[in-house]
């Protein structure tokens, strides 16, 4: 039944690609027919796709579906100003005015405005799921002393409360995004014990980024933010029987601070069920809890059966293995090891890295192992078993959602894509010689088809219908936007042709706008060849992306210190 249900969802998902994606080329074209038939130009085709797979001619329309579901278009012959048009059948039509060939071409852009802010008021008031809290200003609750930003200065503790000069309210994500699209130095201004100052950096790669951005070559932060964890108690759940409120902020349960996520989560599925004292942040003020009794989550344990953890988190790609933290009343801790410890061994057998040790763990699940640690200059052997991993919940939402209005949403896109084109100028400069600045954006970044329609999939599949339709509302501005460029083959460039025509009064030489096709045509598909490829690649294996993309590996920074504090991201 498990297994029927799971291929469902795959489907749904599937069909809400096609279909989304489908209306958002669908709704391009329209603008084009519509506004064609408006101004009384002849239109050939109406095509969702390519290579023809299906066709009926109405009203001297052929409206088609193609075997290809890559795009669509409108054959508006009189719009093209470079020959004489001729209908489908070789009939002569008399060239379009270029006030009509620059509405034609704006309109397909424009619907898919208007269609991204109408989907846009359903995003509106149904909310946008977001990774925090948005912040007027960042904590800094760890830093790596390998990376830039602590040998430029920063520490943990510090608060940045502006960014390349500027306030800022966002969240952690689009604080992080907004450093990637920076062009030269990252400048923050942060308050340390009471004092201002400020600290310049240039970002670099850091290979304990998240793996997609690692794929990306782009540069990731060597900071971690400190997160507040809101709360949002269900009804009559243990949080909200226990009188927690909406918005409450963890601070401590069981008198440990809590810092992120892991530590929330890892506190709960530990307690075996065990009541525990709770302390939040309301408006500002610290309140106790009565004590909260964790219950099962009995749909999440049916998922989770064949895990067995120890209940540490480790330092990520730390090689030897090493402990960051350990967790309460687990396994772990109850036998002794300690934030710190360096795994060596289990049961005899060394290991290399994370997966080497998960690899041992998993078929011993409870049977008691002896692990050999390093802490310092001492080695020690430490016995404990495992323990079959248990979900334990509150009742409480951690979602936060944001409600952008229409507006913001489309203000947002254009602020996106202003950047990445001006990094990608800067980028191309760069390589030319003709600027000594940097821009971490490459044509590497940009997506094609293939990776607009994945990243719709994972959006819809991993997160909810509510990020599917914002991301759709995105991909519909996007679509306009691109179009809108003024080079030849776009909507943009016909409308730069007519608007050219429309002042100087003739059209430009045929010549000049042949060439310019030809090479923007070539361009265009060598992009296209480009971002496809790795479009692809972000989908392979790891192993296959080192063998065709061998810059990918990120070497590790020299660290001149030790005790480097690191973000743990994987649990055992």
């Amino acid at each position: 039944m498990e297994a029927f249900l799971n291929i469902l969802e795959i489907v749904g998902c599937v069909l809400f690609v096609i279909f989304f994606l489908g209306f958002c080329v669908f709704i391009h074209e329209l603008g084009h027919f519509l506004t064609a038939k408006l101004c009384g130009l002849h239109v050939n085709a109406f095509s969702l796709g390519f290579k023809k797979a299906w066709g009926r001619k109405i009203g001297g329309v052929d409206y088609r579906i193609g075997w290809l579901p890559f795009g669509g278009y409108v054959d508006i012959p009189q719009i093209d100003s470079t020959e004489v048009p001729h209908t489908a059948e070789g009939k002569e039509l008399p060239p379009a005015k270029p006030i009509h060939r620059l509405l034609s071409a704006f309109a397909g852009p424009f619907f898919n405005i208007l269609f991204g802010l109408a989907l846009g008021c359903v995003v509106w008031y149904m909310g946008v799921p977001q990774d925090s809290p948005k912040m007027r200003e960042i904590t800094v609750a760890s830093i790596e002393e390998a990376g830039p930003e602590f040998k430029a200065g920063l520490r943990k503790g510090d608060k940045i409360f502006k960014l390349n000069d500027k306030t800022f309210f966002c969240t952690w994500k689009e604080f992080v995004f907004k450093t990637i699209l920076t062009i030269g130095e990252v400048e923050l201004d942060v308050n340390r014990n009471g004092k201002n100052m400020e600290i310049s950096y240039v970002p670099k790669q850091n290979p304990n980024a998240p793996e997609a951005m690692k794929f990306e070559k782009m540069p990731w932060p060597y900071f971690q933010a400190k997160i507040p964890i809101k709360m949002f108690p269900l009804k009559d759940s243990p949080a909200a029987l226990a009188g927690m409120k909406d918005g409450d902020v963890i601070v401590s349960i069981n008198d440990r601070r809590i810092e992120n996520y892991d530590e929330f989560f890892g506190m709960i599925n530990y307690s075996n069920g065990k009541n525990l004292n709770i302390i939040v942040d309301r408006d500002g003020e610290n309140v106790k809890l009565a004590p909260v009794k964790p219950v099962l989550h009995k749909k999440a344990m049916e998922m989770v059966k064949d895990i067995y953890l120890i209940g540490v988190f480790f330092v990520p790609e730390a090689l030897p293995l090493k402990v960051f933290m350990t967790v309460s009343n687990a396994p772990a801790v109850l036998a002794g090891v300690k934030a710190g410890d360096v795994i060596e061994k289990v049961n005899g057998e060394k290991i290399a890295d994370f997966k080497a040790f998960q690899d041992i763990i998993k078929p011993l699940k409870d049977t008691p192992f002896i692990m050999q640690v390093k802490r310092g200059d001492k080695t020690l052997d430490i016995k404990l078993a495992a323990v079959q991993r248990q979900i334990y919940e509150i009742g409480v939402s951690l979602m936060i959602l944001d409600h952008p209005t229409p507006w913001q949403q489309f203000t947002n896109v254009i602020d996106m894509s202003y950047k990445s084109l001006r990094g990608l100028g800067v980028f191309f400069m760069n390589k030319a010689g003709a600027t000594r600045q940097k821009s971490a954006i490459k044509p590497r970044n940009l997506s094609g088809p293939i990776g607009l329609a994945t990243t719709l999939y994972r959006s819809v599949k991993t997160g909810s219908i509510r990020f599917g339709l914002y991301f759709v509302v995105l991909v519909s501005f996007a679509l306009a936007i691109f179009n809108l460029l003024p080079l030849p083959v776009l909507d943009g460039g016909h409308m730069t042709l007519a608007l050219i025509e429309i002042i100087v009064r003739k059209p430009l030489h045929e010549g000049i706008i042949k060439a310019l096709t030809f090479i923007f045509i070539f361009l265009l598909i060598s992009l296209m060849i480009y971002v496809t490829y790795f479009d692809v690649l972000r989908n392979m294996p790891k192993t296959w992306q080192t063998k065709l993309d061998p810059g990918q590996t990120v070497k590790k920074p020299v660290i001149e210190k030790k005790d480097v504090k690191e973000t743990p991201v994987k649990t055992d």
